[in-house]
């Protein structure tokens, strides 16, 4: 019987941490702190809720980011690619998770989801998607809309910007309910 292509990229994709804006910037240290203590339960860690109450953002959107990565360790197909908070390169599903809430916040659920696929099978894509909008939502109501990759401080580097995975329908996802 044949696989399912992976929706994975087959090399991971870089770009540095400190060429994000700060949206970006602020998500992307907001997820690394959050799995620190995944990695080095012993060692005591910042709390990563703080970013976001320094953010403006409510706590409901610390709950929905909560939420959201705890769906998306318990029910992941696969290792995420996420580093630790010294790291200058972004890793490939920090960029993915920047992606899904810029979909998210621009009202493309369908797109945000399909990308979603790429961490979860169905079921957790159906239940990560609430707490993904929560967050994207809560995102935009503080003013923090997270930029698209053309409009971001990459499109003027000399080097070329990262591809991005897009989403894009195809006939069997619309069978999908």
């Amino acid at each position: 019987m044949p696989t399912m292509p992976s929706r994975r990229p087959a090399a991971p994709m870089r770009e540095r941490f400190q060429d994000l804006q700060m949206p970006e910037a602020l998500m992307v240290s907001v997820l690394r702190l959050w799995t620190e203590p995944l990695r080095d339960p012993e060692r005591p860690h910042p709390h990563w809720q703080d970013g976001l109450m320094d953010a403006g953002l409510s706590n409901d959107a610390a709950v929905a980011f909560d939420t959201l990565m705890r769906i998306a360790i318990a029910a992941c197909t696969r290792p995420l690619d996420i580093h630790r908070p010294p790291c200058p390169a972004l890793g490939a599903d920090e960029a993915l998770l920047l992606d899904m809430l810029r979909l998210a916040q621009g009202g493309r659920h369908g797109e945000a989801g399909l990308l979603m696929s790429g961490w979860l099978p169905l079921a957790g894509v159906r239940m990560a998607m609430a707490p993904l909008c929560i967050l994207a939502t809560a995102l935009s109501r503080a003013g923090l809309p997270l930029p698209e990759p053309a409009a971001g401080s990459m499109a003027g580097s000399p080097t070329k910007a990262m591809e991005r995975p897009r989403a894009t329908a195809d006939r069997g996802a619309s069978l999908l309910h």
